[in-house]
């Protein structure tokens, strides 16, 4: 069965004067790719994503995942990701009342923002024609166009991974994970790499706990299926997208 990996993407707290995800009022985001001031990516940033990032050139990002597309790429952990493992992928997002930075309030949290079912990975030194699916162009086109494909083969060190279509997606509201909120959603559903409770600062503190890309459910253990039961009815209660669906004996 499969595993849920628990995954921090885009501009985090650190990036905070120079780029933001910002969510709205009505629960809709805008995802910001971090920045890497003076060193120009292999994709710009969005256009939507552009009025929430200043002081650094657009090109300065590493624009990941690709939502358009349905990919992702890392060189950071994730060795272990089989096909049909489940990404699932938080963010900070800062409020934001109207749709330019002079607009952001100040308050931020940390939210679910999306999720990948792995179909296909793309191992260091595979080109995207390599796919077992080069039949269909599509399908190697979404892959190309990965920024970790930028020199036209997966680095050393790196791993590509294509989203099965049907049970992938950017979810169209966040989902507050209560990061930080003891008795929230976060401190509820996960666990330590030792399986002991999170707390707020000591050897199981969240932060640290959670920012690296790791499993988090491994559903072939019961308890851990029902832990991940929650984050996905918090998922389907918000956004109508069901995490579990189609997973043997869930």
């Amino acid at each position: 069965m499969s595993t849920i990996y628990l995954i921090n993407v885009g501009a985090n707290l650190g990036h905070k004067s120079i780029a933001r995800s910002p969510i709205f009022r009505n629960g809709t985001f805008v995802y910001v790719p971090f920045p890497h001031p003076g060193r120009r990516g292999a994709r710009s940033y969005p256009k939507e994503a552009r009025p929430f990032v200043r002081g650094i050139d657009v090109r300065d990002t590493h624009c990941d995942p690709d939502w358009d597309n349905l990919t992702y790429g890392t060189n950071i952990g994730l060795k272990h990701v089989i096909e049909d493992d489940i990404l699932l992928y938080w963010a900070l997002l800062w409020n934001n009342t109207g749709d330019s930075w002079e607009e952001f309030t100040g308050d931020r949290g940390w939210y679910l923002i999306g999720a990948l079912r792995v179909r296909e990975i793309f191992e260091p030194g595979m080109s995207p024609e390599e796919s077992r699916y080069s039949r269909y162009s599509a399908h190697v086109d979404r892959a190309r166009r990965n920024v970790h494909f930028a020199d036209g083969r997966v680095p050393p060190g790196n791993r590509v991974f294509i989203r099965g279509l049907r049970f992938s997606r950017r979810f169209g509201k966040a989902v507050y994970f209560e990061a930080g909120e003891p008795g929230g959603l976060m401190f509820r559903t996960v666990r330590t790499q030792s399986n002991a409770p999170l707390t707020i600062g000591g050897s199981s503190d969240c932060r640290s706990n959670t920012r690296i890309p790791r499993p988090a459910w491994n559903l072939d253990k019961a308890s851990e299926r029902r832990r991940a039961r929650i984050v996905r009815d918090a998922i389907l209660s918000e956004t109508r997208f069901d995490l579990l669906k189609n997973i043997d004996e869930i």
